[in-house]
């Protein structure tokens, strides 16, 4: 089951909007109260009817700032997209209500199937409507039957992240310590032999997630961590992760986040056990709807588990609806998969939610607004931010970047800047004097380096300092101690220099001038020289990058295993 659209009129924030849902995967962002959690509210209750949230009331549920207008009618609708295999149980139910025949022999055609359920509830009265591939279903008994199998059947896995749950652990007394020391010895014996043999089923388990997962094992590692059965539980526990394979930080040290990306997993992992079930009359595909996935994550973990989620339910196709204030969250390769909400103000007061329509090549800007991404500290660091790759360098400028990715040429053979990521300008000092922001970078990233010239480093060192970030480990200086050496174009050849240099005899006597504007163009055109000429006759040895070298070995050394 897939929901492909869902129009919400005169609905708690929403007047009249019509949401598509482009892909398996869907994140719905915008600042608080902005409707996102109208959203779930509206899934579940067409979908599973009041497990989690209150059923429609027209009173509470009608828009709070047209109660004193003319009374209209809340319309709801949702249309789904049922697959002949995944939801085979559920269209054969259909299909045998739809059939004038009421014998068990018939045969029923199970067909991929549009199905379209709408609600309108009025002030006096309510009705249910249901459209399959475009025919109106106009017996209110078959209406009736096909909603009540709809809303009782496992269809949605809801998770509400910011909401811890409550504690299973007992008051009191029972617990093993509180036994004799004989009894307890003869206990804990049986328990040994317990978790032997449940560590061996978990094994097998472990086994049928690998299955499950399937070609993304080549990417993605599951882990099973089973800590031994507890006698204050009456269930096993154990917690479920599956996490990018040489991730630094380990999944088991993802603190609060464990319980909460368990619960996820296991939804995920379910629905696709619900997709294989033998039992073909009780299979449909469920729905995972999740309220703010990054609860408890620090931004490393949060954008390693956007990435898993969204490459299970692709992988898997299942349907992921995520609510979400992280930018890790967001869909990068299919930005039409990112919804973003926001609302209207009328005299300082909150009006009606709708649906922004970001602008195709620039899709990021009003979601970098709705997150609070914004200033000129974040100007040069969101291409990094919104990466994929969780294994970054940062460099100064353009020109930096041209530099390194030359480094990465397998032709340097041993001494080549080995490691898979990407490499960002920062674009000046900006960032490097927030340590706020460097801290929390630092923490977004698995493996994280930050290049700066020599000449720079007594401008941000106390920044560096206070953000904990250490000399070649966190950041690294580029360039030779002497003068005119302290930046990046000090690691090229003399012979290099001097050929630029006197070739463009005036750009040398622009750098004495009293100008600064005048100085600064002629460095930037002496930096861009020094490159061309550098890549002119290029040769991947000592004599060209011999100070190069020195700086890769270090740098490798960092990113070592950042594959």
């Amino acid at each position: 089951m897939k929901i492909r659209e869902l129009r919400l009129k005169n609905y708690r924030s929403f007047e009249d909007c019509t949401i598509c849902f482009e892909d398996y995967y869907t994140a719905i962002c915008g600042k608080n109260n902005s409707g996102k959690s109208n959203v779930v509210r509206a899934i579940l209750n067409m979908l599973e009817r009041g497990r989690h949230y209150d059923r429609l009331n027209y009173n509470s549920d009608y828009p709070i700032w047209k109660s004193n207008d003319k009374k209209e009618d809340i319309e709801i609708s949702i249309k789904l997209f049922l697959n002949k295999e995944a939801d085979f149980g559920l269209l054969k139910f259909i299909g045998f209500f739809l059939t004038d025949s009421k014998t068990e022999n018939t045969e029923i055609e199970i067909i991929n199937t549009d199905l379209e359920i709408k609600v309108v509830y009025g002030l006096k009265e309510s009705k249910s409507e249901i459209i399959v591939n475009g025919q109106l279903i106009d017996n209110k008994y078959k209406v009736a039957e096909i909603l009540r199998r709809i809303h009782f059947a496992p269809v949605i896995s809801f998770h509400n992240s910011t909401q811890s749950g409550r504690s299973y652990r007992r008051a009191g007394h029972g617990y093993l310590e509180n036994l004799n020391p004989k009894s307890k010895e003869i206990v804990d014996t049986k328990i040994k032999q317990v978790n032997a043999e449940l560590s061996k089923a978990l094994q097998k388990h472990k086994l049928e997630l690998q299955s499950i997962v399937g070609r993304l094992q080549e990417k993605y590692e599951v882990s099973l961590n089973f800590s031994g059965i507890d006698l204050d539980f009456d269930r096993i526990p154990y917690e479920i992760s599956l996490g990018e394979k040489n991730f630094e930080l380990p999944l088991d040290d993802w603190g609060s986040g464990t319980k909460n990306r368990t619960l996820i997993l296991s939804s995920i992992f379910e629905a696709k056990n619900q997709i294989d079930l033998d039992d073909e009359s009780n299979r449909i595909t469920p729905i995972v709807v999740i309220e703010e996935p990054e609860s408890f994550l620090h931004p490393s973990a949060q954008a390693e588990f956007g990435r898993v989620l969204q490459d299970l339910s692709q992988e898997l196709e299942i349907q992921v609806i995520a609510t979400t204030h992280s930018p890790y969250l967001l869909s990068h390769h299919n930005p039409k998969s990112n919804l973003l909400l926001n609302r209207k103000y009328l005299r300082k007061k909150n009006r009606e939610s709708y649906l922004e329509n970001p602008d195709k090549e620039n899709w990021r800007k009003p979601f970098e607004l709705a997150l609070g991404m914004v200033g000129p500290e974040f100007d040069s660091l969101k291409e990094a931010f919104f990466s994929r790759d969780n294994n970054i360098i940062l460099v100064e400028g353009k020109l930096d970047v041209e530099y390194f990715e030359l480094l990465r040429d397998k032709k340097h053979g041993i001494n080549r800047l080995d490691y898979k990521g990407e490499i960002f300008s920062y674009g000046g000092y900006g960032f490097l004097n927030n340590p706020v922001l460097l801290k929390f970078i630092k923490d977004r990233f698995n493996k994280l380096c930050v290049t700066l010239d020599l000449d720079a480093i007594s401008q941000v060192k106390g920044s560096f300092d206070k953000a904990e970030f250490i000399k070649n480990d966190d950041y690294f200086l580029i360039g030779i101690d002497k003068p005119g050496y302290r930046f990046v174009e000090g690691l090229i050849p003399d012979f290099i220099r001097n050929s630029v240099n006197s070739a463009n005899p005036e750009l040398n006597f622009a750098l004495q001038s009293e100008n600064k504007d005048e100085r600064k163009s002629a460095k930037d055109r002496l930096k861009d020289l020094y490159l061309q000429e550098f890549k002119k006759d290029i040769k991947y040895d000592e004599t060209y990058f011999g100070e190069f070298y020195k700086l890769t070995k270090l740098i490798n050394k960092k990113m070592k295993n950042a594959t």
